[in-house]
């Protein structure tokens, strides 16, 4: 693959004004290498994920106190998510203060200390340092020495199931991020969700490419026709505010035997009833509501030109959790595999031609393409000033 240095084009490809603009009907896309190159990802990764909130993994990863579970975050960090003893989740830096070993490789329960596998230094589910051993000479252990820092805690926040971190410090508050979402969804209760059935899949495709055909409806009657049947193109809104992009649909009538089954979110009117939003929360989640469920879908980058796609649908209350209603469960949740196995197909094939061919930049349909635009804008804005 011939690969070319975004760093040393960077002026020529990223330049306000030049090509890429906030006028659609002038503007031309992401230059293609934003989708292969290495040093792109490495300055999404040091100027995109690093300086914002941005989704890891699920509180059901440490279901149970004293569960611990390693991820990697979007912005290549090491990341360690436990659940104390007193249930509170936290995220540390995944390694150990004495020489730098990684702590924990796999999810597991630490009971009451992380002990590290090198020389068993251990901290506290709080991060605290619990235990040097052999401190003082053979023998001379040291118990909660105060004179050497624990882990490095990351801020967190928590939301609908969600793990959000924010590595740099500089990103604003959880709250004013979050804001556009949860003014747009006031009316649904989401602390009533439990989580139900989780999916993973393997993407060999840039993680830009994977959010960009989630919020383009033009490809609906083209690449998914048995669901164009029932969420048909030309039924879609579309949905731009901030950070969150997407569409929605208010005639949304699936015909399975799953349809009407399940409990709702309680309060939504008729309308609410009908209607599905599916956006992205900027950078890297893909949310779609509907009246009985949310699906999320956690979008993690694996290099220049794969991504990791972790599924987790959760339904509302408890009474859709039990066991009267689970091939209820089943089927809803079957929807998403079929449109999505032809979803990666096209984004793996359209990966292939960004990388082979002489393609450079998208053109837009200024009708269709304001989400894609709006997404890459996103991007743009904070990788254009960007340093080596």
């Amino acid at each position: 693959m011939v690969t070319m240095s975004w760093y040393a084009n960077r002026d020529r490809d990223m330049r306000e004004g030049d090509r890429f603009t906030d006028d659609i009907e002038t503007s031309l896309g992401l230059p293609a290498s934003a989708y292969f190159d290495s040093e792109f990802l490495i300055c999404e990764q040091k100027h995109l994920f690093a300086k914002t909130w941005h989704a890891i993994g699920f509180t059901h990863d440490v279901a149970e106190p004293g569960a611990v579970c390693p991820v990697e975050s979007a912005a290549g960090c090491a990341l360690l998510m436990v659940r104390d003893q007193q249930g509170v989740i936290r995220v540390f830096h995944n390694y150990c203060r004495h020489r730098g070993m990684r702590l924990v490789d796999q999810p597991g329960k630490a009971k009451r200390t992380l002990v590290c596998p090198y020389h068993a230094w251990s901290y506290a589910l709080d991060g605290s340092l619990s235990r040097i051993p052999h401190r003082d000479g053979y023998g001379g252990h040291a118990e909660c020495p105060s004179d050497v820092p624990g882990l490095v805690e990351v801020r967190t926040a928590i939301w609908a199931g969600i793990v959000f971190v924010s590595l740099s410090g500089v990103a604003q508050s959880f709250e004013d991020y979050l804001e556009p979402l949860t003014h747009r969804w006031a009316d649904y209760d989401f602390e009533l969700l439990r989580h139900g059935i989780s999916m993973e899949f393997d993407v060999t495709a840039n993680w830009k490419l994977a959010i960009e055909n989630f919020i383009d409806i033009y490809h609906v009657p083209y690449v998914h026709p048995s669901l164009n049947r029932y969420n048909g193109m030309s039924d879609h809104y579309f949905i731009h505010d901030g950070i969150v992009i997407g569409e929605g649909n208010d005639r949304y009538e699936p015909t399975d035997e799953g349809a009407g089954q399940l409990p709702e979110f309680p309060g939504i009117n008729d309308v609410q009833r009908s209607t599905i939003e599916a956006v992205c929360l900027f950078p890297n989640l893909l949310l779609t509501l509907f009246s009985d469920n949310l699906r999320i879908i956690l979008v993690q980058p694996n290099g220049p030109g794969r991504c990791h796609e972790r599924v987790s649908i959760s339904f509302v209350g408890d009474e859709a959790m039990t066991d009267a209603l689970a091939e209820h469960r089943h089927i809803v949740a079957s929807r998403f595999p079929a449109f999505n196995d032809e979803d990666m197909g096209i984004v793996n094939k359209l990966q292939v031609a960004f990388e082979t061919s002489a393609f450079e930049r998208a053109h837009f349909n200024a009708f269709f393409d304001g989400n894609v635009h709006s997404f890459q804008r996103l991007v743009a804005t904070a990788c254009e000033n960007a340093a080596p």
